[in-house]
């Protein structure tokens, strides 16, 4: 009897008999070697300005959260992260309950427990969360100081030194994942209205006038993942509005892997915390893919910012820096 083949591979099939030969060996060697060969890395050091960039932590069944948490505390003290992003799903697969869900104590207060990491964790809901109760994660943060998330889209500034300051826009970018509206695991969704996304992004990038913009998202605009690919939602209506504001980083999780892309003049980076990661295929726009888990620090210092992508050990995989005058 044959077995069909899933709709995922049969679209991944006419892409590679689309593809020319000399990328599709390129493709396959680093889907192989498992990361693309990197520039020099610039390496985060004591006493400078950073912070923490974790997405997709996962849960302590068979994701090597554990694993993670303890590089995360132990370069924690080290480097005196200033805070902590956090991109979504950060309880696979289900989300929580309520406030009161003992999964806040295991996988996030005892787990994540250096005191170099009682510090603002600047929280987003990814897509597992609504698998549960996503509003949980807003009220959590009446009551707990560490964990920041006043609302399911928000805005926040960091003060960096007297000359400069980054804007981070914050948002829920799955009610804008357009097949989420019409799954049946996603019933809150549905009850999201995207156009206040849209119009909130708008409102806040059009009076920003900080040094540095980033916007954070859980699902990334653009991204060679061949398995959930792109988010149409947002590159019809976020994207737009990062180009017209001159948005300088878009920060976002959800494909399980590193990646770094250039596109229209903004910077999209994509961190991958503890979840399985999975297979990497780079692009036109791809400047870096890695398949590993780990975690991302920013760097801010004078006029010139930096992200490095550290694996789960705290090996530097990849760094990239932009400056402004």
């Amino acid at each position: 009897m044959e077995i069909p083949m899933p709709n995922r591979m049969k679209r991944f099939f006419r892409v590679v008999k689309e593809l020319p030969v000399g990328l599709l060996v390129a493709l396959l060697m680093t889907t192989v070697i498992g990361c693309q060969k990197p520039k020099p890395i610039e390496i985060p050091v004591p006493g400078g300005y950073h912070f923490f960039v974790l997405s997709d932590l996962g849960s302590t069944e068979g994701y090597k959260e554990d694993s993670m948490a303890r590089t995360v505390n132990l370069l924690s003290g080290i480097l005196k992260p200033v805070f902590v992003i956090n991109q979504g799903d950060f309880f696979h697969d289900d989300g929580v309950k309520d406030t009161l869900d003992p999964r806040w104590k295991q996988q996030f207060e005892n787990l994540y427990n250096a005191s170099s990491l009682n510090v603002s964790w600047y929280s987003i809901i990814g897509n597992h969360e609504y698998y549960g109760n996503p509003q949980a994660l807003v009220d959590y943060g009446l009551h707990h100081a560490r964990w920041v998330l006043p609302a399911r889209n928000y805005t926040f500034v960091q003060k960096v030194d007297s000359s400069t300051s980054i804007r981070f826009v914050m948002i829920d970018t799955s009610p804008l994942v357009y097949t989420y509206r019409f799954g049946s695991s996603y019933k809150e969704v549905k009850k999201q209205d995207p156009d206040r996304t849209v119009a909130f992004v708008d409102s806040v990038l059009s009076h920003a006038t900080e040094k540095w913009k980033i916007v954070v998202g859980h699902h990334p605009v653009y991204t060679s993942d061949l398995n959930h690919g792109s988010t149409y939602g947002l590159i019809d209506r976020i994207a737009p509005l990062l180009v017209r504001y001159k948005v300088d980083f878009y920060l976002s999780g959800h494909v399980h892997k590193f990646e770094h892309l250039q596109r229209d003049g903004v910077d999209y980076l994509v961190t991958s915390t503890a979840v399985k990661t999975r297979w990497i295929n780079p692009w036109f726009y791809t400047r870096f893919v890695c398949r590993s888990q780990g975690f991302t620090v920013g760097t801010v210092k004078d006029h010139r910012f930096t992200f490095c992508f550290l694996n789960e050990k705290g090996k530097p995989l990849y760094s990239y820096s932009k400056e402004k005058p």
